[in-house]
């Protein structure tokens, strides 16, 4: 029993320092019946917001590795336009996971380097000095490189992505994607809509990007804020939104707590909201993933003991086996019906007890993939690392078609919003639609709740 924390974190087009924690009641599920017992709810009195000292996503990683690059920086055109020919770190972008290695005049960011979307960097004084898909943003103390995502100012869809579009949201246009009317394709904090553009593409639920700047409105960068507020991203779902700053003496409008908020080399008191359990912000912030929506592409930093032995190291050399990132979507690629998407954590009993019967359920059951994430470390609310990964396969004997990873950009949440571990989501691995979703370890076991599926 305890909490799982949330997180707050500072953004002016990504300003980013140390994290905000809020609280959030938590339970370790395992008890009697599909839910288990739940953790009560945390109290509404007070803010139980807590400064922490790892950086989030305005963290600069370092590292005393570093890689040589022969390419020289590539002059390019922008828009066609050949007067305008800046030059650009080819190595921008280049995946720092797990090593944290960047080329010379490069830096790697990301919440940690064990993020599957760590990547290499360099600081620019504007749009024109970072490759199309990125934009010169405000990283902790520094201008910074940043790949644009949903909700990124934008002019034309070749600066969102591939399968990306740039649209107008409000009174400017900003990176979205493609959806189908009906389906549940968009953010947790955007919905499927016609857009002027033609074609349908995911819009912020409050109609904009970039609110009017008052409190809880939404918003992409600081300057989207009243003035002395904060933009900040509530990590969970990545939903941006205006803080403001506290009254005399700490106090803020009902429903609200003045929280000390890190930017830069300082602080600032900001209201934020207080209910640790649904923020007021957004109303659809807090929807879960559930049966019959299709989850997103997810992927993991982890291990897949390739031999079967869970020892993590390969018989034919006896060298260990390395991490890698592992995608989800390789499991309809090598051809597997079902996968059981299974939410642990390494404070977690019953999840430790139930990871132990995945080895017997995968062996009997050859269409059938387990794809396990650890959410949290050894402690609530800590960050799990690939140390706790690899010392959670070689003791509790994980082997064959069983990924173990980790998560620390807490991607997960909405699917699992509460918190709760176990969680197991059976999920079709072509489609990647929820088809069963169990909180907690059901009485029957988790066999009688898949074997229907493989059928």
């Amino acid at each position: 029993m305890g909490t799982t924390s949330l997180r707050f974190l500072p953004r002016s087009a990504r300003v980013g320092a140390a994290l905000i924690t809020i609280g959030l009641g938590a339970a370790c599920q395992g008890g009697s019946g599909a839910g288990g017992t739940a953790a009560p709810g945390p109290s509404s009195s007070g803010a139980d917001i807590d400064p922490i000292a790892t950086g989030g996503q305005g963290r600069i990683l370092e590292s005393d590795a570093s890689v040589q690059s022969d390419v020289a920086p590539k002059e390019v055109s922008i828009a066609g336009d050949s007067s305008a020919a800046p030059t650009y770190n080819l190595d921008i972008g280049t995946s720092c996971t797990i090593t944290g290695a960047c080329p010379a005049g490069t830096k790697c960011l990301g919440i940690s380097t064990e993020s599957p979307y760590a990547f290499c960097s360099a600081t620019c004084g504007s749009d024109k000095d970072c490759p199309e898909t990125f934009e010169c943003a405000k990283y902790g103390k520094d201008q910074y490189c940043q790949r644009r995502d949903f909700c990124t100012s934008c002019t034309a869809d070749s600066q969102c992505g591939a399968g990306a579009r740039c649209v107008t949201m409000g009174s400017a246009k900003f990176c979205s994607r493609t959806c189908t009317l009906g389906k549940t394709e968009c953010p947790r904090y955007a919905n499927c809509q016609e857009v002027q553009e033609g074609g349908t593409a995911c819009v912020h639920t409050s109609g904009s990007c970039a609110g009017d700047g008052s409190l809880c409105a939404s918003c992409a960068a600081v300057d989207n804020c009243e003035s002395g507020g904060a933009c900040l991203t509530f990590n969970y779902t990545k939903e941006q939104f205006c803080a403001t700053p506290c009254g005399s003496g700490g106090t803020c409008p009902s429903g609200y707590s003045c929280a000390a908020i890190t930017i830069g080399a300082g602080k600032v008191n900001e209201c934020v909201p207080s209910d640790k359990t649904k923020p007021k912000c957004v109303s659809k912030l807090f929807a879960h993933m559930e049966e019959g929506d299709v989850l997103d592409e997810f992927q993991m930093t982890g291990y897949l003991d390739t031999d079967s032995d869970s020892s993590l190291t390969t018989l034919s050399t006896g060298a260990p086996e390395e991490p890698r990132v592992i995608k989800f979507s390789e499991y309809a690629d090598l051809g597997y019906k079902i996968v059981l998407f299974n939410v642990a954590a390494g404070w977690c009993g019953p999840c430790q007890q139930e990871t132990t019967t995945f080895k017997g359920l995968a062996a009997k059951y050859p269409d059938l993939g387990i794809y396990q994430v650890l959410y949290d470390g050894v402690q609530q609310g800590s960050l799990p690392t690939l140390k706790l990964a690899k010392s959670w396969i070689t003791q509790l004997k994980v082997t064959g078609t069983m990924a173990v990873g980790v998560d620390p950009d807490r991607n997960v949440a909405p699917i699992n919003t509460g918190g709760s571990t176990p969680l197991n989501v059976i999920v079709d691995a072509k489609t990647r639609k929820i088809l069963k979703k169990i909180n907690g370890v059901p009485q029957s076991g988790i066999a009688s709740l898949v074997i229907p599926y493989l059928k």
